[in-house]
């Protein structure tokens, strides 16, 4: 049978302002600004860069595309009755990446271990909860 979905293309997150928003997600996590058109614009979550503005694209992963959108409400849910990210990022330094995100004065929860996994969720600059694991 031939393939349906190749990969996911990007996650679209609600913005109140693109400018500050790109600012928040560059300075803050490390992204890459890839370009910004209308009210769209693309970051790469990787370092890593095979062709110029390519990035995640060659790369087969997922980029983040901010949307400059009429309305925002903050990305979460909950489960367990506890607010839950829906988006969660991997990092090979839990440690490292709380830090990073408390020296930035970004809300962060302490670190959640769960056998081999540990966990962080922080909320950024529109409110949304989003998680970081490593294991």
């Amino acid at each position: 049978m031939k393939e349906i979905l190749s990969r996911i293309d990007c996650t679209f997150i609600p913005v109140h302002n693109i400018p500050e928003s790109i600012d928040w997600y560059v300075n803050n996590l490390g992204c890459k600004f890839m370009w910004h058109d209308g009210g769209y614009a693309a970051l790469n979550i990787n370092a890593v860069h095979p062709e110029e503005g390519q990035g995640n694209i060659v790369l087969g992963q997922a980029m983040i595309t901010l949307v400059q959108a009429d309305d925002v409400t903050p990305l979460t849910f909950t489960f367990d009755k506890k607010e839950h990210p829906v988006i969660n990022f991997y990092t090979k330094d839990i440690e490292f990446t709380y830090g990073q995100l408390k020296k930035n004065g970004v809300e962060v929860s302490d670190i959640h271990t769960y056998g081999p996994l540990k966990s962080i969720e922080f909320k950024e600059l529109n409110g949304h909860l989003l998680g970081v694991c490593c294991f």
